[in-house]
């Protein structure tokens, strides 16, 4: 098996793909279905990233080289599904507050610099730019479809529920380990450790790059992704008033 090149051909091209499909598919949607379809389509979207994030695991440990403690589907980018999810049935705000900017923040700096060792058709490269694209797809098609009003203080609330579950998420982490093969450890949020792959984090100063140390900039570098996400929504609130 080839090992994943970051940037290389085969990643360029598929985000390209992703790309195309999560921009341009919502608007033929849009045009095309009715009411009634577009209803339909929620609940297959819907049971779809909810159900491949809870089944993730079972395959990975089937297919990959993988064991349950390093498959837990409590990372950001699996709650952000769940949560896109839970919007297309519900229409609760809350969820797409959620669900945008640690969607949009986490999910893309994962299509970017993906946490993989193999290019394809290695398992993981196919479970992690499926998994993260149809998030970016979903992300997409409730902002074409239901344009939701994304404010200032959605903002403020996905900052607020991501630091509810912070510690049961550390708890987690750590009580998993005890237990866990040094090699599969549980490294949810990437609190454990710094991502096995090329990230952000690797411009950190030496003494941030530990952990857990490397905690701290993840979440000044994370608000100011927020802050990068909220800008075209400012500005677009700005110009309906």
């Amino acid at each position: 098996m080839s090992p994943f090149v970051l940037f290389g051909p085969m990643h360029i091209k598929t985000l390209f793909i992703i790309v195309l499909i999560a921009l341009l598919l919502p608007g033929l949607l849009n045009k095309s279905l009715n009411n009634n379809a577009i209803n339909k389509f929620n609940i297959g979207l819907a049971a779809l990233l909810i159900s491949n994030e809870l089944f993730k695991p079972f395959y990975l440990t089937v297919l990959g080289d993988f064991k349950w403690s390093n498959t837990i589907p409590l990372h950001l980018c699996h709650i952000s599904s769940y949560a896109t999810g839970l919007y297309l049935i519900t229409k609760n705000k809350k969820f797409f507050d959620f669900a945008y900017f640690w969607g949009l923040g986490g999910g893309c700096m994962a299509l970017l610099t993906p946490d993989i060792e193999f290019g394809f058709p290695h398992i993981d490269f196919i479970s992690l730019f499926f998994g993260h694209g149809l998030l970016f797809f979903g992300i997409m098609y409730i902002l074409k479809i239901y344009k939701p009003i994304i404010t200032f203080h959605s903002l403020l609330n996905a900052w607020k529920y991501a630091f509810m579950i912070f510690p049961f998420i550390y708890i987690i982490n750590l009580a998993v380990n005890i237990f866990a093969d040094p090699n599969y450890q549980s490294n949810l949020w990437y609190l454990a450790s710094p991502p096995g792959g090329a990230s952000i984090m690797d411009f950190f100063p030496a003494i941030f790059q530990n952990p857990p140390m490397h905690i701290l900039p993840s979440i000044v570098i994370g608000f100011l992704v927020f802050l990068f996400l909220y800008l075209p929504m400012y500005l677009i609130n700005r110009g309906k008033s």
